[in-house]
């Protein structure tokens, strides 16, 4: 097996390990030593891939977040009307990898604003905010957004769908079910933006 090879797929095994570690500790009581101890390999060869923590945590977000961006800029290309594209994009945010991950870890999240990481970061959230300005247009040209609101307003309102606190406290303790939870977030966001 080639050098590049064997050095990917520790790089994978660091990942997955590096995210379930995360998931169970919290980025703040996480450290790169956790990583060594269970792979059992020095934590010098952690750092020949990740320089740091914050990196190492970077790795692991962006890739859910791209994906999430993909899926969403799908929808505007669909043949759904506003609606059925609003329900689509918030069902997609509320499954996505990204979303799950962020509810375990909401609280930590701020440090990839806030590190060097901070420009990939706002701008894949940019493209996310862009896609969901996208489907709002479609509900625009069917006539039935509120006219005083602006897209971008609303666009980035949708955004607040990214936040987990609801959706852990509704839906993970058990008190509603994920498909009502959808359904009446959709809801809530067509009465507040469209007309009538």
């Amino acid at each position: 097996m080639s050098k590049e090879k064997k050095f990917q797929l520790r790089n994978q095994k660091i990942l997955t390990t590096a995210e379930k570690l995360l998931k169970e500790k919290g980025y703040y009581r996480f450290k790169i030593s956790d990583i060594s101890e269970e792979l059992e390999i020095a934590k010098g060869t952690i750092y020949n891939h990740y320089v740091s923590k914050e990196d190492l945590l970077f790795a692991v977000i962006y890739p859910k977040l791209q994906h999430l961006k993909d899926a969403l800029q799908k929808i505007p290309h669909s043949d759904l009307f506003f609606k059925q594209q609003l329900q689509q994009a918030v069902q997609i945010v509320l499954e996505s990898d990204y979303h799950q991950f962020l509810k375990l870890t909401y609280s930590d999240m701020a440090v990839l604003f806030q590190e060097k990481n901070q420009t990939e970061m706002t701008t894949v959230q940019e493209e996310i905010i862009h896609a969901f300005e996208k489907i709002l247009v479609v509900g625009s040209n069917e006539g039935i957004l509120r006219e005083d609101l602006s897209l971008s307003f609303l666009s980035h309102q949708i955004l607040l769908l990214l936040d987990p606190l609801l959706n852990s406290l509704l839906v993970d303790s058990g008190k509603m079910k994920k498909e009502e939870f959808t359904r009446q977030t959709t809801e809530l966001l067509l009465y507040g933006m469209t007309k009538g």
